[in-house]
């Protein structure tokens, strides 16, 4: 065989081979789509991916054909994995952990959430006039009126967001500013101005850090330790209208630390969870007894709206007696095993809509629950951009709404 009849022979083969992974390649698409061969996990994204379009008839064609496009956008196989190597990518290779608006990279593999105005909450930029502090005092008072004509008592209770707790570890540029952050601001008008119990937890957050990390390194919540230091602070709160309430000793629990896993929530969001790893894992090791409590679901009692994960709930403790309602956010999830130690039921309300809690009042729902005792507790951030006017509004339009004959 001459030399240049085998150079022809190498260089078809070598165009057939290429023919050959190129049809392979564009087949992958198609063929993940028919048989789910991307068991990747899906990204964190801000939106859902868009269905299937309906078709209404050729007036419409033009909407449909677009719709069609943007399902195949979202759907298009191997879309997860491609997505995760980008981020993966980006974060390794180019130390680009900003890929997404709502997530700050901190110091040592601490990340922050950075939305709803965060950034000129920590310098400051955004604080609370005295027309603002006396419309939080109108909303407070009359919640805890209309709850003594009622017979129960009333707390108002702030959670604090991470970067309250862990200021060190924001990046170099961000620098808590001079002055009172808005929880200070109106714990600070509040103790001069009326008498309904508020609660910032704070400090009590702040001191606990010496011994063990309160927050989650990659998620926007507190951990087990932090949730169970916040409840012990709202507990003894709770003692200077419940003189008999007393919290769980601290003695009742050990802290062990656990294995890393996937990243919390703001590397979701950030699409890097499976790159970086949650470390501050405490789990809570039971030294003496406490009640096992079981959430309790009944949906013609307490009426459900949107995923099982904001179903309202309560738990029941035949060994205590009284009633607690806690209008709250995700924040309380990590006090269901011990709040329920103190109360006979224990109501939980979460209302969640438009990407975030509501916390407006159901007036006819507690009225009929006849609760001893009411708690809201508020994550700082969206304490910090509420409106206590627009709050009072919804209050009251419950009660009307539920006092309004339906039509017939």
């Amino acid at each position: 065989m001459n030399p240049e009849s085998r150079t022809q022979r190498l260089g078809a083969f070598w165009d057939a081979l290429t023919i050959v992974v190129f049809l392979v390649l564009i087949s992958l698409p198609t063929a993940d789509y028919f048989f789910n061969l991307d068991q990747a996990e899906p990204p964190q994204e801000n939106r859902l991916p868009a269905r299937w379009p309906s078709f209404t008839g050729l007036k419409q064609s033009r909407d449909f054909v677009a719709g069609v496009e943007k399902y195949f956008d979202d759907h298009f196989g191997f879309r997860k994995r491609l997505l995760r190597l980008h981020h993966h990518w980006k974060d390794r290779i180019f130390h680009d952990r900003g890929s997404n608006q709502f997530v700050l990279a901190g110091r040592d593999g601490w990340f922050f959430y950075s939305g709803d105005r965060v950034i000129p909450q920590c310098a400051r930029q955004d604080v609370w006039n005295e027309h603002d502090l006396d419309n939080w005092r109108r909303l407070l008072e009359m919640r805890r009126d209309w709850l003594r004509a009622r017979g129960a008592k009333y707390l108002f209770v702030v959670v604090p967001d991470k970067h309250t707790v862990y200021p060190e570890y924001l990046p170099d540029w961000l620098k808590i500013g001079v002055g009172p952050s808005k929880v200070q601001q109106l714990m600070n008008y509040m103790k001069a101005h009326s008498t309904v119990e508020v609660l910032d937890l704070s400090q009590a957050l702040m001191e606990a850090k010496q011994t063990h990390l309160t927050y989650f390194k990659t998620d926007t919540h507190w951990n087990n330790f932090g949730a169970f230091v916040g409840y012990r602070t709202l507990v003894q709160a709770l003692a200077r209208q419940f003189p008999d309430l007393t919290p769980l000793p601290l003695e009742t629990l050990d802290w062990k630390s656990v294995e890393c896993r996937k990243g919390g929530d703001l590397t979701r969001m950030m699409g890097t969870a499976d790159v970086h790893w949650e470390t501050a894992l405490l789990e809570p090791v039971v030294r003496k007894p406490i009640a096992a409590l079981e959430n309790v679901y009944d949906a013609v009692r307490l009426p459900q709206r949107g995923t099982k994960q904001t179903w309202p709930f309560f738990t029941l403790n035949t060994n205590a007696s009284g009633r607690a309602i806690i209008v709250r956010d995700s924040f309380a999830c990590g006090w269901y095993p011990y709040l329920g130690q103190h109360f006979n039921e224990t109501i939980y309300l979460w209302k969640y809509e438009n990407d975030r809690p509501q916390y407006e009042w159901n007036r006819p729902l507690i009225e009929r629950e006849k609760p001893d005792l009411v708690i809201d507790e508020m994550l700082e951030r969206f304490f910090c951009i509420a409106d206590p006017l627009n709050l009072m509004l919804k209050d009251q339009s419950s009660e009307a709404q539920s006092a309004t004959p339906p039509p017939e």
